[in-house]
């Protein structure tokens, strides 16, 4: 019996310059120290997502230099927008970034048994997200095609509130949409997403929700405004079984790895 495993990673927030520190953390460590993990503990994943703020600087060369980290995962990068991102860079750098309706960057991958497919739910200059009419339509036709089989999702913000009301505020807008499609759409098992920085268990319209810790600055739980928390980055691990089974767990990685090319 095949079993898929998936790696997701979000929330990087790396820069051009290694040394540059957002909130007070240096995030390039603890990029390598997760990348570094995942090697260790699932060297044999079939895909890696990086769902969302890979680059907070949004500039060409912090996207070259994930590239680079990430050349052993070639082929198997599977990378989404953020509200921190340059969806032309991703199309550029990453070919795995597909062109989605309305000049979105999306992902869609079908196995015998399961289904895998990547969001944009970026909203160029906002905070807050939303993933738009034509995608939505658009999801909805990929998910009639194929209604027999599994359906994992992925996008940046969480389409469930994390109980902070500041990150509530600027999570997916367009959540009850969502919802209604994912109610005439059972086959969809879970939902994996980034953005709030912190794991998050819940459902949405029957599918399974989770958010993710983040790669950079960890945030700290039901918060009135944003506070930093001294979690160490993670990462989610799924395995996704051919009888539509799944499982799912969040791996903590220590920060310690030295800066690329020291």
């Amino acid at each position: 019996m095949t079993t898929h495993r998936v790696v997701q990673i979000t929330d990087c927030h790396l820069f051009a310059d290694p040394a540059q520190a957002l909130r007070g953390i240096v995030t390039w460590p603890r990029f390598v120290a997760v990348l570094e993990d995942v090697r260790q503990q699932v060297p044999d994943a079939d895909l890696l997502v990086i769902t969302g703020d890979t680059a907070h600087d949004e500039a060409r060369a912090t996207y070259e230099a994930v590239r680079e980290a990430l050349t052993d995962w070639t082929g198997r990068v599977r990378i989404i927008p953020g509200n921190h991102d340059n969806r032309a860079d991703l199309r550029e750098l990453f070919p795995t970034a597909q062109d989605g309706p309305a000049g979105r960057v999306t992902f869609s991958e079908t196995w015998d048994e399961w289904q895998v497919i990547g969001l944009d739910s970026q909203r160029p200059g906002e905070l807050a997200g939303s993933l738009g009419d034509e995608q939505l339509e658009w999801l909805q036709s990929c998910l009639r095609a194929t209604a027999q089989l599994p359906t994992l999702l992925f996008l940046h913000h969480s389409p469930i509130p994390v109980q902070s009301p500041w990150l509530d505020r600027i999570g997916l807008q367009d959540a009850a949409a969502f919802e209604r499609i994912l109610r005439d759409h059972l086959h969809v098992r879970l939902i994996c997403c980034g953005h709030v920085h912190q794991e998050v268990v819940g459902s949405l319209g029957g599918a399974a929700t989770f958010t993710t810790p983040a790669v950079g600055p960890p945030f700290r739980p039901r918060t009135e405004q944003l506070e930093i928390d001294s979690a160490p980055p993670g990462y989610r691990v799924l395995e996704l079984q051919a009888d539509g089974r799944w499982s799912t767990q969040v791996l903590r990685a220590a920060s310690q790895s030295a800066l690329p090319g020291s």
